[in-house]
C-alpha cells in the first residue's frame, strides 16, 4: 500500500463528538482493504484507543495532541511536551486572568476547566485542584485547551498570541483555543509520515487545527459544516465521513 486516509476524530469521523456512526464504520473498514488507516487528532493517544475499542478498528498511524505526539505501526516516533518553564508562564497567565483551561498529560485533563457532558471525555477524567499551578508544576504537558465563552473567543486568542510567540496557537472552535509546542501541528505530522514511508495522503477534517493537514495532503476533504477557512483548502466538501469516494 503506498496510500493512506488520515482523519480528524471531533467533528468529522466522530462527527458527535460522542460516538462513530456504523456508517463510518462501515466506511472507514472498506477503505482499510485498500489504503492505510491514520488518525490525527488534538486528543491523546488513551482517547485515540478508545475510538478503536468502541470501533473495532486499529489505526495504522496515531497522531495525538495535534502532532505532540505521532506513532506508527505501534512505534512512537514523536513525543513533545511543552517546555517546562514555558508552560508554567501559561498556566500562570491563565490563572491570573481567570481563564479556564484543561493542560493534558495523556492520561487526564488538569485545570480549571471541567466539562458537564462527560460522555465526550472518552474515559479522560478532568482534575480540578486547589492549587493548579503547584499541581502542573514538573508535569509533562503536551497541550492545553483554552475553554473561552463565545463572546471572549477573539479577545483571549489576541492576547496570548501577543505574550506567547513561542508555541503553536489555534482556535479550534468558538469555545476553545489549542496550544502546543512550537512547529508542533497536524500538518507537520502529515509531512513526517509523508517522507518517513513514501505515501500519499488522503485528509478529512472540519476545524481551523486541521488547515495545514489539509493544505499538505495530496487529496483533502472536509465535512460541509467546516469554515470557510477550511474549505477553501478542501478538495471535496461531503456531509458526512462516509459519502466521499475516492
Amino acid at each position: 500500500m503506498n496510500s493512506i486516509i488520515i482523519t480528524d476524530l471531533d467533528g468529522t469521523f466522530v462527527k458527535d463528538s460522542i460516538s462513530v456512526s456504523p456508517a463510518d464504520i462501515l466506511k472507514m473498514k472498506k477503505m482499510q482493504e485498500e489504503m492505510l488507516i491514520g488518525v490525527a487528532t488534538g486528543r491523546s493517544l488513551k482517547e485515540i484507543t478508545y475510538i478503536e475499542e468502541q470501533t473495532g478498528i486499529k489505526f495504522d498511524i496515531k497522531i495525538g495532541f495535534n502532532g505532540a505526539i505521532v506513532e506508527s505501526f505501534g512505534k512512537k516516533i514523536v513525543d513533545t511536551a511543552l517546555d517546562e518553564t514555558l508552560k508554567n508562564q501559561i498556566i500562570a497567565f491563565l490563572v491570573e486572568h481567570h481563564i479556564k483551561f484543561d493542560a493534558l498529560d495523556g492520561e487526564a485533563k488538569i485545570g480549571t476547566y471541567s466539562s458537564e457532558n462527560l460522555s465526550k471525555s472518552w474515559n479522560m477524567s478532568f482534575h480540578l485542584p486547589p492549587n493548579v499551578k503547584e499541581a502542573l508544576e514538573n508535569t509533562r504537558i503536551y497541550k492545553i485547551n483554552i475553554r473561552p465563552n463565545q463572546d471572549e473567543g477573539i479577545q483571549i486568542l489576541e492576547m496570548l498570541k501577543t505574550k506567547f510567540d513561542s508555541v503553536e496557537i489555534c482556535q479550534s472552535g468558538p469555545e476553545r483555543i489549542e496550544i502546543t509546542p512550537l512547529n508542533i501541528t497536524k500538518g507537520k505530522a502529515i509531512e513526517l509520515v509523508k517522507k518517513s514511508h513514501e505515501l500519499k495522503v488522503v485528509a478529512v477534517g472540519d476545524s481551523e487545527n486541521d488547515i495545514d493537514m489539509l493544505a499538505c495532503s495530496d487529496y483533502a476533504i472536509c465535512i460541509a459544516h467546516a469554515s470557510e477557512a477550511v474549505q477553501a483548502v478542501s478538495d471535496t466538501v461531503v456531509n458526512n465521513f462516509y459519502e466521499f469516494d475516492l
